[in-house]
């Protein structure tokens, strides 16, 4: 069955602009997969392990607001840097492409970024280093994000996207594994870091023709100004498109990013010189929900391309994650724990591999495929930057985390109610 795509993208002449029709083969697909390890950790393992952690034993007492203040800050800057990142790597007339210089200096610079982060002692020192982190992973995705709807047709990003999924499942077990037998945030965060060679290596190795002199678009920063805006009412399958993704994500974050301080807070598992249970119970966790992602999300990609439909399971995935939230948010036990980091699991690989094939059905412009693509990444960022926040309001003032979880549950069925409004995919 063929899919059907939105009204909105535009197919011209140009190559640049036109939907790709020639399917990726499998080495394109081993490199994305494998550069997306290393993309997926440095974006992923910071703000889950080391970075709560090290804030916490700078400052005890204060950790969960330093920890508030300190992702809020480090991931709005990509507010601004992400779509223009893209709107610039649209105009990137490289020899060497449009996406592969983003990758490239991205992923470079990232490394550097992590490196600098193990040697803070001050929390100040941590948001600067966050700070940085953040904006690198910002230029890399400008490419890795862009380089699936320039160079894969639209009947084969769901398998694609699926298999990119399992980097960014399994990201948070790997990079676990790698933190625990590193001695020290120095070397933490210098495993992490090593992971990139594999992003710079994809920029090596793939194929990205060079946009000719004359076909660049002017910019200006007046322009990118005016421009920074999602066109909801031009193109309102990518609106509501955007906005599934940002409730989806938010929910993921509400029920997954205060996890350390949960096994702590609630189920009494500290981490101290002399007790890092902790540490193992947060990785048994992982592994659990990374485990069960997995288990679906390539799956999921290469069935919702058979089928031709991606609206029933992104839904499907939407209301398996609220179940989970509201699993923990009834009973918290460290047997419910891991029963709903399953579900999760399986609900958010079900997601994850056929959201980004429908996001990029919906694309407005083939031209401005950098700076939209810019904009869909910022819903998966934006809600991160928001859960701290929320998430601090909710525990001391809303009934702790049984209302975390509770809402949780509500953005998941929120996102589930939006994919309807999308008309031009199925």
């Amino acid at each position: 069955m063929a899919l059907e795509t939105s009204n909105g993208p535009g197919t011209t002449s140009s190559p640049f602009d036109a939907e790709p029709t020639a399917r990726v083969r499998a080495p394109w697909i081993t490199g994305f997969v494998v550069a997306g390890l290393g993309w997926q950790v440095a974006s992923q393992v910071p703000s889950t392990f080391t970075v709560p952690q090290q804030i916490k034993d700078i400052d005890p007492a204060g950790h969960v607001a330093d920890f508030a203040w300190v992702n809020t800050i480090g991931t709005l800057s990509i507010l601004f840097l992400g779509p223009l990142f893209g709107m610039l790597s649209d105009r990137t007339t490289s020899r060497f492409g449009r996406r592969r210089p983003w990758i490239a200096v991205g992923g470079i610079a990232g490394a550097g970024a992590l490196v600098f982060s193990g040697t803070q002692n001050s929390v100040w020192g941590v948001g600067l280093g966050y700070l940085l982190q953040t904006v690198c992973v910002a230029a890399l995705a400008a490419g890795m994000v862009t380089i699936v709807p320039d160079q894969v047709p639209a009947g084969q990003r769901g398998i694609v996207l699926g298999w990119g999924g399992v980097p960014q499942a399994a990201a948070l077990i790997i990079g676990g594994i790698l933190v625990s037998l590193s001695k020290g945030y120095v070397g933490q965060y210098a495993a992490l870091a090593a992971l990139m060679v594999f992003v710079v290596l994809f920029a090596w190795r793939v194929g990205d023709p060079q946009l000719p002199r004359e076909r660049r678009e002017p910019f200006s920063f007046q322009a990118y100004l005016a421009n920074y805006r999602i066109q909801v009412r031009q193109y309102p399958d990518f609106g509501w498109a955007l906005a599934t993704r940002f409730l989806m994500v938010l929910g993921y974050g509400l029920g997954t990013l205060y996890t350390p301080y949960f096994l702590d807070d609630v189920l009494g598992f500290k981490n101290t010189p002399s007790d890092k249970s902790n540490d193992s119970h947060l990785l048994i966790v992982v592994a659990v929900n990374s485990v069960s992602t997995v288990a679906l999300v390539v799956i999921a990609g290469w069935l919702s391309d058979r089928w031709g439909r991606r609206k029933p399971l992104v839904a499907a995935g939407s209301a398996v994650m609220a179940v989970a939230a509201a699993m923990l948010a009834v009973h918290q036990t460290w047997g419910m724990m891991l029963a709903a980091g399953a579900v999760l699991g399986l609900g958010y690989g079900v997601y994850l591999s056929v959201d980004g094939a429908l996001v990029t059905q919906t694309l407005p412009s083939g031209a401005d495929r950098g700076r939209d693509m810019g904009f869909a990444n910022l819903m998966t960022i934006i809600p991160f930057a928001l859960v701290p926040p929320i998430a601090a309001l909710l525990i001391k003032f809303a009934g702790g985390y049984a209302a975390l979880f509770w809402a949780s549950a509500i953005a998941s069925v929120a996102g589930a109610l939006c994919i309807n409004r999308i008309r031009g995919v199925r």
